[in-house]
């Protein structure tokens, strides 16, 4: 086992790169000053928390971490996801607010991911949360994804907005060039320029590619796009249990909101597989009315350019089709790719072979390419009684183009 491959099981990039100051933050100058200056000067501040908002893996965690580490504070974190409802919420954070830290070093308290805190006004968590905020002598720092989010609306008002924008591609290849210069890791130019596109601004995710990619030892292009192909795969099959499976249609609405694939692939994703997931006949009927009523509106979209349509066909693929079951199927379903684009891809081999051996028989036959189209049948069937070598000789085919007409 070399050692690449076992430091691959030791600790992950992601861990062992994280970074030990401000400095070390990515691409987020000035969000992390931001952060920095609320925290030193919290007292002076009119409001109570900071929210940190931005995609997935832009630097929000590790920022905190960061600025806590130059100014030897202690940083209490609460994954919110954890604690949803105000009871809970409530006396995590009492706890927390009223407890001095080891050594009286300062303290900064984390609640990470706060777009999972309930949005459920009976349940009480964002208002719990703001009631705390109030009474915190320790400055509070929350992280999102989403700022506009609808149930986040409180916070907004009583939060210092601290925006962490989605990285430039420059600044990741340079941190992965970095990352496996230091790991010692050989690797092809463009493997790392791949890797740092579709991260698509999220370095966590590039840095775990890069290590899983690098597990050999050497990064390649090939080993790259493969691995892109897989998580795209995955990234579908994700969507379509969200579809399928969710009992809610707030949860489904969101299904195809980060996933980077053609809409028109989405259909035929969806198309392949609700027959597997829904066995009531009713259910499918429902299901297949939605499908075929959004394809009338993508329809529309390509034909007259009502883009306000998209929102129709977006609702009718998730909520439309995640609604039209009676109950959950409590099996596993194993999703499949549709083999329609692989037929439509043969088709169109097929045709452009046709087209091909139809412009070669244009100046022999002193006809144009249309009309040879469409009288390909019967002339397929007079040179299939010619020997090879006499149609390639005269119509200057080659052997594949022989076997097709031979077939």
């Amino acid at each position: 086992m070399n050692g690449t491959f076992r430091s691959f099981f030791m600790a992950l990039f992601t861990v062992t790169y994280a970074p030990k100051n401000c400095t070390e933050i990515v691409g987020q100058e000035k969000a992390v000053t931001a952060l920095k200056m609320f925290v030193q000067q919290y007292r002076q501040q009119k409001q109570k928390a900071a929210l940190l908002h931005g995609p997935i893996g832009t630097g929000k965690t590790s920022a905190v971490y960061a600025v806590a580490q130059e100014l030897h504070a202690d940083v209490f974190e609460l994954n919110s996801s954890d604690l949803r409802n105000a009871e809970a919420l409530s006396s995590f954070l009492n706890a927390v607010l009223g407890q001095q830290s080891l050594f009286m070093r300062p303290k900064i308290i984390l609640i990470d991911e706060v777009d999972n805190i309930s949005g459920v006004q009976d349940r009480g968590g964002i208002p719990a949360l703001l009631s705390a905020i109030e009474k915190s002598v320790f400055p509070v720092v929350l992280t999102a994804n989403d700022l506009y989010e609808q149930k986040l609306k409180p916070l907004r008002k009583s939060c210092l907005a601290i925006e962490f924008p989605k990285l430039p591609y420059p600044a990741i290849l340079q941190h992965l060039q970095r990352i496996a210069q230091l790991e010692k890791l050989s690797y092809e130019e463009k493997a790392l320029s791949a890797l740092a596109r579709q991260a698509d601004g999220d370095l966590r995710s590039a840095l775990l590619d890069l290590q899983t990619g690098g597990v050999s030892g050497k990064i390649t292009f090939d080993a790259v796009s493969t691995l892109a192909d897989r998580k795209r795969t995955q990234t579908i099959l994700a969507t379509l249990k969200t579809i399928f499976k969710s009992s809610s249609a707030e949860t489904a609405l969101s299904a195809l909101d980060d996933v980077a694939v053609d809409l028109d692939e989405i259909f035929l994703w969806l198309d392949a597989n609700v027959s597997k997931e829904y066995l009531s006949p009713h259910a499918l009927a429902k299901a297949y009315e939605a499908l075929s009523r959004a394809d009338i509106f993508r329809g529309r979209i390509r034909k007259q350019q009502h883009w306000r349509f998209l929102v129709y066909v977006n609702n009718l693929l998730t909520a439309g089709i995640s609604l039209a079951k009676d109950e959950k199927n409590p099996a596993f379903v194993p999703y499949q790719p549709t083999m329609r684009l692989l037929q439509i891809w043969q088709a169109n081999q097929k045709q452009a072979k046709k087209k091909a051996i139809a412009e070669k028989l244009t100046t022999k036959l002193h006809a144009s390419k249309k009309q040879i189209l469409q009288q390909m049948p019967y002339l397929q069937q007079i040179l299939k009684a010619a020997a090879p070598e006499v149609v390639v000789k005269e119509f200057l085919l080659n052997e594949e183009e022989v076997g097709w007409i031979k077939s």
